[in-house]
């Protein structure tokens, strides 16, 4: 078996590297489907335990974020850690390496210095502090780096200071922050590529980010993984974690999905919609119970069609996991044949005062609820023969 430089013999080490997992975040965008989606992250925490168990990995390392808060209530506390307790029991155990990230957030006698924290098991070892720390699996030859997060700065560089130990035989880094790639606004974490290439890891363990990214620079193998479960509405796929395997040459690295709950945004045309029935149709076709779907109702609604979202929501809520519409079309307004408009008439009068109220509107919820009531005033009128 080959040596290693303190003369140690070189083996594989096998990590599972996940991030982002904000155990008990609130969902508040979801309304009554918030606390189903809280527990699905939990089941998806589990999964991720039960993996690392099933794989034999030598380590787990959690790249901030498990937590949504820096104050996690108790009942949470004791959740979360009786599961990295299942990797302690094991034989021969599984090590956490955990990193505090921008919700859980490092502060001096915060929850890294809590009691709960200082009773985990010896092989949890958690990088907290105001500065660079490392830990080290000493037989293995194999250190740990990582730059918490800390409460309340921003502008924080979590990769300028953080480099390799020339004395181990892998080197591991760890991060939380966002990735300047010239699309990102200035967040409170950030690192640039020549920052990940710098640091001269055999693999650095990135979190931030809810969704899968390849941010490897130099000869630096840098993994993002996303969240192991979805977090809300948007586009993302089923939630997974990196599984990496290092001391025999370049980082190897399997995306392995451990979701079960995927989103999707679907735009609408309503020009293309003859009514009520017809949304309900086009959505019944997508339904999916582990689908959250945005759907954004844009374009021009043809005179005379009107969509009830209450009755679409009503029909086909229960198709999807959770489901959001948003209306942004607009009432053909211009098609309302001002030219045979007579004022001194119910029909005429009524667009009258209603544009009225769509100029005087304050706000754009104003304006929108004005448009629609002219839009279905128009329709009912005109049903009647009030042209």
């Amino acid at each position: 078996m080959p040596q290693g430089g303190n003369g140690r013999a070189m083996a594989t080490l096998q990590l599972l590297h996940t991030a982002d997992i904000h155990l008990n975040a609130p969902n508040e965008s979801l309304g009554e489907r918030a606390a189903a989606l809280r527990e699905c992250v939990w089941e998806a925490y589990e999964r991720v335990i039960d993996l690392a168990l099933e794989r034999g990995v030598d380590a787990v390392v959690i790249a901030g974020d498990l937590f949504d808060t820096r104050e996690p209530d108790p009942t949470a506390l004791r959740r979360a850690f009786a599961q990295l307790g299942r990797l302690a029991a094991a034989s021969p155990p599984v090590h956490v390496v955990l990193l505090p990230g921008t919700h859980d957030c490092w502060s001096e006698g915060g929850l890294w210095e809590s009691l709960a924290v200082r009773r985990l098991p010896e092989t949890v070892h958690v990088l907290a502090g105001p500065g660079p720390t490392s830990c080290a699996l000493a037989e293995r030859g194999v250190a740990f780096h990582g730059c918490a997060h800390i409460c309340g700065r921003g502008g924080q560089r979590p990769l300028s200071e953080l480099r390799a130990d020339e004395g181990a035989d892998i080197n591991v880094g760890i991060a939380h922050g966002s990735h300047e790639r010239g699309d990102i606004e200035a967040d409170s974490s950030m690192f640039s590529a020549e920052e990940i290439a710098a640091t001269g890891m055999d693999y650095l363990a990135l979190g931030h980010w809810h969704s899968w990214h390849d941010l490897s620079a130099g000869a630096v193998t840098a993994i993002n993984p996303g969240s192991p479960e979805v977090h809300g509405l948007g586009d993302q796929e089923r939630g997974a974690v990196a599984l990496v395997t290092l001391g025999e040459g370049a980082a190897r690295v399997e995306r392995v999905t451990v979701g079960r709950l995927y989103c999707r945004e679907l735009e609408i045309d309503v020009a293309d919609l003859a009514g009520t029935e017809q949304l309900i149709l086009e959505l019944t076709e997508r339904g999916d119970a582990q689908l959250l779907l945005r759907v954004l109702l844009r374009g021009l609604a043809p005179p005379g069609v009107l969509i009830d979202l209450d009755a679409v929501r009503e029909r086909v809520a229960d198709d999807f996991f959770a489901l959001d519409i948003e209306d942004a079309s607009h009432p053909a307004l211009e098609e309302l044949g001002d030219a045979d408009l007579d004022t001194h008439l119910v029909l005429g009068k009524f667009v009258e005062l209603a544009r009225e109220r769509i100029v005087a509107a304050e706000t754009e919820r104003e304006r929108r609820i004005a448009e629609r009531a002219l839009q279905i005033g128009v329709s009912m009128l005109r049903g009647k023969g009030g042209a």
